[in-house]
């Protein structure tokens, strides 16, 4: 699998998810991805609320949101969509830099797309949390 591959499968996914964060709808999340070991439902979304009640923050904008982060780099260099193919073909991570009115948040969503035993690549959410 390229990255380009994964990045094809994962955007819909985390589209999805961001969406749901954005309008408070944390209860539909489970429809595109399931939580890893050790993170429930209800620890995601007390981590995503607290985060922006922490930090002030009215909310998460929708996936595709013009984001204007102006990187002292080439700004083409920066993805706010990142995705990393394994070597060892057992999937592909994804990781999404979350923003609030087009300002990156220091927030990001990290999402797990493993092969399940009929080898169909399965979305789990992994992490969220200050990168």
């Amino acid at each position: 699998m390229t990255e380009e591959e994964a990045r094809i499968i994962a955007e819909p996914v985390i589209k999805n998810i961001v969406n749901c964060m954005a309008e408070g709808n944390y209860e539909r999340i489970s429809e595109y991805a399931a939580f890893s070991e050790g993170i429930t439902p209800e620890l995601f979304q007390e981590v995503a609320e607290g985060y922006l009640e922490d930090n002030g923050f009215p909310h998460y904008d929708t996936y595709g949101v013009p984001n204007l982060f102006q990187p002292q780099y080439d700004k083409s260099l920066y993805k706010q969509l990142n995705v990393y193919v394994y070597n060892n073909g057992s999937g592909f991570g994804a990781e999404y830099d979350l923003t609030t009115d087009g300002e990156l948040n220091d927030l990001t969503l990290m999402v797990e797309f493993r092969y399940d035993e009929d080898q169909k690549l399965q979305p789990f959410i992994d992490d969220l949390h200050v990168l």
